[in-house]
């Protein structure tokens, strides 16, 4: 059984762009830092993780205080077994911008799959509290599971009832499983 759902809102998908000629005035450094995580991400996806980690390093220069680089980092660190930097990153991108939700579920995500669903929780409920957060269903499936692994059965059945109101067929798939 998968864990938890790691539900990045940017895209997975390897975007190849041409190169265009233009100012140096009109380089736009987030869009750019964008890009190489979403090449960073296709590369991971191929299981690249030396390309990744370029790309996000590039990101990283051209936009060290965007929170998207430093969760891409933290999923990255994450894939590669190295827990205390992943951590570190999902801390840097909660400080840079701490209204994220897809950050929240993600380093819930990454809490309970360290043992330590409490602050799981938390960064669940903060997810689900964020003003523009769409993924509710993703988070309160993440919510069940990590609860299911800890043996939290209030938790768990107060998130496959909530989970039943946006995604029933989700929430009779977790129904199946047993304390």
């Amino acid at each position: 059984m998968k864990l938890c759902k790691f539900t990045p809102h940017f895209l997975f998908s390897l975007v190849l762009c041409a190169c265009v000629s233009s100012p140096a005035a009109d380089f736009d450094k987030r869009q750019a830092a964008k890009s190489r995580v979403e090449l960073a991400l296709g590369y991971l996806a191929q299981n690249n993780p030396t390309q990744a980690k370029l790309n996000l390093d590039k990101a990283l220069n051209y936009a060290p205080d965007y929170y998207l680089v430093h969760s891409a980092l933290a999923y990255f660190y994450h894939q590669q077994g190295n827990t205390t930097l992943a951590d570190n990153a999902y801390r840097k991108a909660i400080a840079l911008d701490d209204e994220q939700g897809d950050v929240h579920n993600n380093y819930g995500t990454f809490l309970c799959s360290q043992g330590k669903a409490e602050q799981g929780f938390e960064q669940f409920h903060k997810a689900l509290s964020a003003k523009h957060y769409y993924n509710q269903g993703d988070t309160y499936e993440n919510l069940a599971i990590c609860a299911y692994s800890v043996k939290n059965r209030a938790v768990y059945q107060e998130s496959i009832e909530m989970l039943r109101k946006v995604s029933p067929a989700r929430a009779a798939e977790l129904e199946s499983l047993h304390f």
